[in-house]
């Protein structure tokens, strides 16, 4: 394999909730630095972005854009696309691309998969690996979300837009209320993907809220039906709030259960972060789901922030507290909680922070563990100073509360200091 080679152009097809395909959910993502319309988005010969609504998977599969990747992979170059995880593996931290390589050697022939690589790159349309958001639907609305991945944001965007002032508010939160997040409805899709659904070693759902989503459903069903789930594994990041009967049941003929329920913090912080979301909702079907079956894993997975960087440590001893059976990190995380950064909005990514806050989360990660990923988040911190965008950060929290009748600097103290 090349320096580069990552196997999921390879094996993989991603698509955003407005049904935009990409080549995974890292590719061209916030935080690397790119223009979508410079290079870095699945787009045809002329440009256009791929969409699941007008473009088949077939299509999507062996595109140009796709062919070109895998060559690209195949001979030590990095896609634009791909810049995001070169980036973070130079800054310490555990990309995607490398943990996703451990785990499809261990479970797909890969050299065979390359072999089976024509000369232009294509492929046959044989895809183990799915990644899907389907639409927007969401019943909660994230401090670090927006309209495009939270239907329940729609309103307060609305109410909010208008008040900001910064230019960087302005570009960051921009949204086309034209985009259509009902794609996975029409068309070929459901149908090919019923078609797929024996090559189907991984389904991967995320938001909006798969749970709320009766195409997920549809989906798990005809794996089922067609006797191809006992075959599969179902991965999911979900907010975790609905837990239907009827999931759990379905969840009981497929191979193996991934479960990443996103928490950012401990009690009215992760209500804040992840409004209007209840703890005691949250501690009470994590408790459910540490007690399902044995082919259902369990993970707690934290977007780190500036709100929840110093508090890491907090949400971790949690988590120890509750004496799990089965909840824990992701066992290629090498930590109490699963993490990963936020690179969107930029205002509140680690790096905003003034270097007295810096210092203060650098010490309480460091008293609490030697968890190389966390370190990595510290030495990527301290790399650079964007306090440039507090002013932005100010604004945006302060608007968020005016809308919500919350109050940032109540529910963390220590950010007084930004004041």
């Amino acid at each position: 394999m090349s320096k580069t080679f990552c196997p999921l152009p390879f094996i993989h097809l991603a698509t955003r909730p407005n049904g935009d395909v990409r080549v995974c959910c890292t590719a061209n993502a916030s935080g690397a630095g790119i223009d979508d319309n410079k290079g870095a988005g699945l787009v045809t010969e002329d440009g256009v972005n791929m969409n699941l609504r007008q473009h088949t998977i077939e299509q999507v599969w062996n595109s140009k854009f796709m062919r070109d990747t895998r060559l690209q992979l195949l001979n030590d170059q990095v896609p634009t696309s791909c810049t995001k995880c070169f980036q973070e593996e130079a800054n310490g931290i555990t990309s995607k691309r490398q943990w996703e390589t451990e785990v499809w050697n261990e479970q797909l022939d890969m050299d065979a998969i390359v072999s089976s690589t024509a000369s232009d790159g294509s492929l046959p349309v044989n895809i183990p690996y799915f990644d899907l958001r389907l639409g927007n639907m969401c019943q909660l609305k994230c401090v670090m979300c927006s309209p495009h991945d939270s239907s329940s944001w729609i309103k307060d965007w609305k109410l909010q837009y208008p008040k900001y002032k910064s230019i960087e508010l302005k570009q960051d939160q921009g949204w086309d209320s034209k985009y259509d997040y009902t794609w996975y409805q029409k068309g070929s899709f459901l149908g090919t993907m019923k078609e797929q659904a024996q090559f189907i070693k991984e389904l991967y759902f995320a938001g909006g809220e798969p749970l709320l989503i009766p195409e997920h459903y549809k989906i798990l069903q005809f794996m089922v039906d067609t006797g191809n789930a006992g075959n599969c594994m179902l991965r999911y990041n979900s907010n975790g709030i609905e837990l239907p009967d009827r999931l759990l049941e379905l969840w009981n003929h497929f191979k193996e259960v991934r479960f990443n329920f996103s928490i950012d913090a401990v009690g009215d912080k992760n209500h804040y972060i992840r409004y209007p979301s209840d703890w005691d909702t949250i501690v009470h079907n994590l408790h459910i789901l540490d007690n399902t079956p044995d082919n259902i894993i369990v993970n707690i997975a934290c977007a780190v922030q500036l709100l929840n960087i110093m508090y890491l440590p907090e949400l971790a001893k949690w988590k120890l507290s509750q004496n799990f059976k089965k909840v824990h990190m992701h066992p290629r995380t090498n930590g109490d909680v699963g993490t990963h950064l936020v690179y969107f909005p930029s205002y509140l990514n680690i790096r905003v922070l003034p270097s007295e806050l810096k210092e203060l989360a650098a010490k309480n990660i460091r008293e609490f563990t030697d968890n190389p990923r966390w370190l990595g988040f510290i030495d990527y911190m301290m790399q650079e100073d964007w306090s440039s965008k507090l002013p932005s950060t100010i604004e945006y929290l302060e608007t968020c509360d005016t809308t919500r009748g919350t109050d940032f600097r109540s529910v963390f103290p220590e950010l007084n200091k930004l004041a």
